[in-house]
């Protein structure tokens, strides 16, 4: 599940983020002067123009940030730092954080699995549960998302985290883990966030994948701590 690049790859995507880093901070620097006290005077057609480049030299940084991430991640991801974590209750904590910034979200797992453990990186984790809870919220469109955290104990023990439109995330769950599907890591208008977050479930020996035809159903299986 983790992708490997060659060497001309990882020089690339070095040389790619430190190229871009360096004009976009000046860029963003001349912005932040803009935009203090003396934009107040400004006509609001200025204004607006101000705060457009604004945002969007913000998203060329952040992608940048990505690349860097991304980099890591393929070079020392195997190597990311675990300990014993709730992975249900640290996935209810990333949807409720989800469901504060306005969006539609509900999670639910049987109380005897609650405290369910992986070994696991919290920071990295929560990243990649956010990135997919982020992508599903926009396919759906603000639409309500329905969240499930099961144990799949079928062979090896697993904590599976099933997201669909509400009312069908149990059939769901139940048609995704036993099917070999894949995961579209690349769909537009995410940036890296979910390559980023293949990455990451990748290093922990988990797997992401959705069912054919819809995006937002997905599923996330990570193994059980022994």
């Amino acid at each position: 599940l983790m992708m490997s690049i060659d060497d001309d790859c990882r020089r690339l995507l070095a040389l790619l983020t430190h190229e871009m880093r360096s004009p976009g901070a000046v860029v963003a620097g001349y912005l932040r002067m803009l935009k203090g006290p003396s934009t107040s005077d400004m006509p609001s057609r200025e204004q607006k123009m101000i705060e457009e480049a604004n945002r969007s030299c913000a998203r060329m940084m952040h992608i940048v940030q990505e690349l860097s991430d991304f980099r890591e991640l393929v070079d020392n991801g195997a190597g990311l730092q675990r300990v014993p974590l709730p992975i249900f209750a640290l996935c209810d904590e990333v949807v409720q954080k989800c469901c504060e910034e306005g969006s539609d979200v509900s999670f639910v797992v049987d109380d005897s699995d609650r405290e369910s453990m992986v070994d696991g990186h919290d920071a990295r984790l929560r990243q990649a549960i956010g990135a997919l809870l982020a992508s599903i919220v926009r396919e759906r469109s603000a639409a309500p998302v329905e969240a499930r955290g099961f144990i799949n104990r079928n062979g090896s023990s697993t904590a599976l985290i099933t997201f669909a439109e509400p009312g069908t995330v149990q059939s769901a769950a139940e048609a995704l883990r036993h099917r070999d599907l894949p995961f579209d890591q690349w769909r537009g208008g995410m940036g890296l966030a979910l390559p980023i977050a293949q990455q990451i479930v990748g290093a922990h020996q988990g797997r992401l994948w959705s069912m054919p035809g819809s995006r937002a159903t997905c599923a996330l299986s990570l193994p059980l701590s022994m």
